[in-house]
């Protein structure tokens, strides 16, 4: 696969959590969409780890393919915390989401809630940590590919 197809796929995340986003307020389809499309991008982001590893080193690899959700994140940060409600743009606001709507978020919403001084509650700071745990997850998830491929084509 040339470089610039593998760059171009490192947008999948973004798209898939568009349109998990948008499914949400379909009944039956957005809950399936909700659960399923996160562990379908997990594999897929798993196998694109593999496709870097054949084109480049292993830390470029991972800095390229993430620098959407790191740039995510930092947009993240400045709209939510460094933005009031009244100034804060909805745009990028929702677009700095998109990045970890893709991540099977579900799964560590428990991890998520630690952050918080009350139980059940979702506030600012089980959200940031969901972004961060998005993120970390999908490094590691492609990194094991990237790994693993290199240590197949090492045989």
């Amino acid at each position: 696969m040339k470089k610039s197809v593998l760059v171009l796929l490192s947008l999948v995340p973004v798209a898939v959590g568009w349109l998990v986003n948008v499914l949400i307020a379909v009944p039956v389809i957005g809950t399936v969409g909700f659960y399923l499309f996160p562990l379908l991008t997990t594999v897929f982001w798993f196998f694109l780890g593999r496709q870097y590893a054949r084109k480049w080193k292993a830390g470029p690899a991972v800095l390229i393919a993430h620098g959407i959700g790191v740039c995510s994140l930092l947009v993240y940060l400045w709209q939510f915390l460094l933005e009031t409600d009244a100034t804060r743009n909805l745009a990028l606001a929702v677009f700095s989401q998109m990045y970890s709507a893709s991540v099977p978020l579900y799964l560590f919403r428990g991890i998520a809630s630690l952050f918080e001084s009350q139980p059940n509650y979702a506030g600012r700071a089980s959200m940031l940590a969901l972004q961060l745990i998005g993120l970390i997850y999908m490094v590691i998830v492609f990194s094991v590919g990237v790994l693993l491929e290199k240590k197949r084509m090492k045989k």
